[in-house]
């Protein structure tokens, strides 16, 4: 069979992959899933991908999005990557022996702000989760403004009358490509779970909400992010409109001194990316266009109108840790009246009344709660009242080698906690990309969670034989499964915290069903 010699053939021709060291997993990197978006197709909807002779090689990642680099300290930080303008293309990793298997799919989205990142990453390594028996697909995608750009010129331009949303638009073409290929590598096309973290977690959400991407997938998890904040906001889970991103895009072309967008076609890939890589203008952002989105996706689950499919959400518990943050009270209230676009005192009060609470890290646990943890909370509530379809909600809390031996922020390691991106390697299983201390109990616990998350691919719900029960999300009565060494259901932590920020943003808009406070909060 095509997967015992190593190859697999999909539309565009033969790929040749390679196999593991054990010899039971094959992996196909750098797969094309569009054409190159260069030249005439730069700031264009993805285009299929072109046919090849004999069998392509497969055995080495894509290049990425070219971005600025991360610092060499941050915890996502692997090394340098190739990376390039041409940088559609996806990785699969599957322990299917015959394309006539039928394996559940996993279709990972990285996180990085739309900004930075990979789905080349070795902490996204899917060998693991494909000895599970599912089949494991990592994405990139364009970023920054190769990715998100809008503009007025190229709204006329277009043949749907919309711009900037590029970089989503290559995550439905990598949806379309599965859907089309998966097969050949033993992969179910009707059982496809689209997973991702941060603003891969917010792509879930968006794809969920577009009807562009109805169909081409099953199920979802959303892990510590999500775009569902109040309109008229930019940043923190909210979306521009058309004409509020076209003005962004204008002021973009200004500061990089070409006015037109002619000028902007022929300018080098690097300097558009990284000239200004700095200012807040070429931050990635999802655009309420018309097109991708013919509303705000918070309007589109307020009005029932997402993907009716399985949902699994959560965040951790330290979000914001990692964060640098003003250590000043005033400086901390200015930072979030500005997030909130209204008077934060309160808030801040709120957060203070912590033991041993400093305004660093009132503003850190603040950014997390608001960026994050409130993100999947509101997600969560508002799939399980608008969907028929099962929600699972949970609380990762458990604390990595990292955040237990390495000095943080002043020296302080014991606040870094369950930071941001903290629960990737239990998911993916993937420890060996870090040379931690990984303990037991680490590995016990990744175990429980990439059977959940695998029993979810297959079944549209977590539970199986031998794991602590997870109970489906209640509105009413609402729990998290809490992962934190073990796993077990409990009360949703920090209750009255994000319900202040429910009431934050209720005063935003006037929409009122957006507060969302079916019950009480309860005691943290």
């Amino acid at each position: 069979m095509p997967l015992q010699s190593d190859t697999a053939h999909v539309l565009n021709g033969q790929l040749a992959g390679a196999r593991n060291a054990a010899g039971d997993v094959l992996s196909f990197k750098g797969v094309p899933y569009a054409r190159p978006p260069v030249g005439a197709l730069r700031w264009q909807p993805p285009q299929p991908p072109e046919n090849w002779f004999g069998a392509r090689d497969a055995t080495a990642f894509g290049p990425r999005s070219i971005q600025p680099n991360r610092p060499t300290t941050s915890v996502s930080y692997f090394g340098p990557e190739r990376e390039s303008e041409d940088c559609l293309y996806l990785n699969v990793w599957t322990a299917a022996t015959s394309a006539d298997e039928r394996r559940p799919v996993m279709v990972w989205f990285h996180g990085g702000a739309y900004q930075v990142g990979s789905g080349a990453l070795p902490i996204f390594d899917g060998e693991n989760l494909a000895r599970r028996g599912v089949i494991v697909v990592t994405v990139n995608y364009r970023l920054g403004p190769l990715g998100f750009l809008a503009h007025p010129d190229l709204t006329k331009r277009s043949k749907d009358k919309s711009s900037g949303n590029f970089g989503l638009l290559d995550s439905v073409a990598a949806l379309a490509w599965v859907r089309d290929n998966i097969a050949a590598f033993g992969g179910d096309p009707g059982r496809v779970t689209i997973f991702g973290q941060s603003v891969g977690a917010s792509t879930v959400c968006c794809l969920m909400a577009s009807p562009l991407a109805r169909g081409l997938f099953h199920r979802a998890i959303g892990e510590s992010g999500a775009t569902v904040a109040t309109p008229g906001r930019v940043g923190g889970g909210s979306m521009p409109t058309l004409e509020q991103a076209e003005q962004r895009g204008l002021a973009y072309a200004k500061a990089l001194g070409s006015p037109s967008l002619d000028e902007l076609l022929t300018m080098d890939a690097r300097d558009i990316q990284l000239r200004v890589a700095e200012q807040r203008l070429t931050r990635g952002t999802p655009v309420n266009d018309g097109h991708m989105f013919p509303e705000p996706v918070h309007d589109i689950f307020l009005k029932r109108q997402q993907a009716q499919v399985p949902l699994l959400t959560g965040s951790n518990s330290h979000e914001g840790s990692t964060r640098p943050a003003p250590t000043e009270l005033v400086a901390v209230l200015k930072e979030i009246s500005g997030d909130f676009g209204a008077p934060a005192d309160e808030l801040v009060a709120l957060y203070m009344k912590d033991s041993g609470m400093t305004p660093a890290d009132a503003s850190r646990q603040i950014g997390g709660h608001r960026c994050f943890n409130w993100q999947n909370w509101t997600w969560a509530r508002l799939h399980a009242r608008a969907s028929q379809a099962p929600v699972f909600y949970y609380h990762f809390s458990h604390q990595s080698p990292i955040a237990m031996d390495r000095p943080w922020f002043e020296n302080r390691a014991d606040k870094l906690g369950a930071f941001h991106t903290a629960e990737i390697p239990y998911v993916f299983q993937s420890f060996a990309a870090r040379d931690w201390a990984w303990r037991d109990s680490d590995r016990q616990l990744s175990d429980l969670m990439a059977s959940y998350w695998t029993n979810f691919a297959a079944n549209g719900d977590p539970n199986g034989p031998g794991l602590p029960a997870w109970d489906r999300f209640n509105s009413a009565r609402p729990q998290a499964m809490h992962f934190d060494g073990g796993a077990a259901m409990g009360s949703v932590p920090d209750r009255a915290k994000l319900d202040a920020i429910d009431a934050f943003y209720a005063q935003q808009s006037r929409n009122h069903a957006w507060t969302l406070t079916e019950t009480p909060a309860t005691a943290e």
